[in-house]
């Protein structure tokens, strides 16, 4: 049984050189035909793909490289910051660079591609190789983008892909030196780039975040900042106009809050939109209440809930009584309020 060349393509890693197949017994006749079939198409001069490959990964083959950076992480389904450049990495002497969108046209500055040239020969790559491993990815990441995409990214590895403290260590110790102080910053447990951002700007403002706390009833929630409030990162999935793929968590994500309000806590929720535009905002609103809560706390240390029948009889003084020497008007308040 004669064995189709986009099979071959297709087992092959959905992309290979005319070189590459010729020693295999095709023909220049074969790939004719499979291009009048529509079974295959021409990525650029010699290389062809079949049309169920990945549209990322068809345009750095087109370039003339394999993807690297952000774009390359997203292949392997990791959920990180987007980016408007999409890096590819040529190899050394690479010259003739096409568009990403038409083989028949130069690269060209506004084509959003950042190249960048290595030290491997396109010999040393692996044929019909379009992205580089995840340990390359994030070390250009590390020398190349900024300290918070940088660090949601190696959190996202971290977390879904289970590496090892060891394996991270490797990377970091692969990358600039300028950037390795930031290997403690990296954590396994940020459950998106969003909650990230916020655990690394809170601690700019010198905020202290517990990441995935746990509350009786309601489960884990993304971050803590004081020992009542609580704060969720919101993505698409929690609008309710969601109509994506992941579940709806509208509905679910207010059953919860009502459950934490219930055991004395608060939760601030805020969207993506939110932390990129409103951030300061956002921030005075996670300090004010994280300072109301602290100063909740101290004075229930100061003045303990007392017996109902204390509280009762409390209620029966004069509403206008003066406050003590140990109270003071704010403090008198506030237990007329309890």
């Amino acid at each position: 049984m004669v064995v189709q060349v986009e099979q071959v393509i297709r087992a092959r890693g959905g992309f290979q050189r005319r070189r590459d197949l010729l020693p295999l017994g095709y023909s220049d006749r074969d790939l004719r035909a499979g291009l009048a079939r529509r079974a295959i198409f021409r990525v650029r001069h010699g290389w062809y793909s079949v049309p169920t490959a990945p549209e990322e990964a068809v345009r750095a083959i087109r370039v003339g490289g394999r993807l690297t950076g952000v774009a390359a992480l997203q292949t392997y389904g990791l959920r990180v910051p987007r980016r408007d450049v999409v890096d590819i990495e040529v190899p050394r002497g690479a010259c003739r660079l096409r568009s990403p969108g038409d083989r028949r046209a130069r690269l060209a500055l506004d084509d959003g591609v950042r190249v960048r040239w290595v030290g491997q020969a396109r010999s040393e790559i692996p044929p019909g190789s379009w992205r580089v491993s995840v340990d390359a990815a994030l070390v250009f990441i590390l020398a190349s983008e900024s300290r918070d995409i940088a660090i949601a990214c190696c959190s996202a590895v971290a977390r879904y892909l289970k590496w090892s403290t060891r394996r991270m260590d490797a990377v970091f110790e692969s990358a600039p030196v300028r950037v390795q102080r930031w290997r403690p910053l990296v954590c396994a447990q940020d459950d998106s780039h969003g909650e990230t951002f916020v655990r690394l700007w809170l601690g700019d403002a010198r905020i202290p975040w517990m990441s995935q706390p746990v509350v009786l009833g309601a489960g884990r929630l993304d971050g803590k900042v004081a020992p009542h409030t609580f704060v969720e990162v919101d993505g698409g999935q929690h609008d309710p106009t969601w109509t994506g793929g992941d579940a709806f968590n509208w509905e679910h994500d207010h059953d919860r809050d009502t459950t934490v309000a219930i055991n004395g806590g608060h939760v601030l929720r805020y969207t993506y939109r939110q932390l990129y535009a409103d951030w300061p905002r956002v921030l005075a609103a996670i300090s004010r209440a994280r300072d109301d809560d602290l100063e909740l706390c101290a004075r229930r240390l100061r003045h303990p809930s007392r017996p109902r029948s204390l509280s009762r009889k409390r209620r029966r003084s004069p509403a206008n009584q003066a406050p003590t020497d140990v109270q003071t008007a704010e403090e008198w308040e506030f237990l007329q309020f309890r």
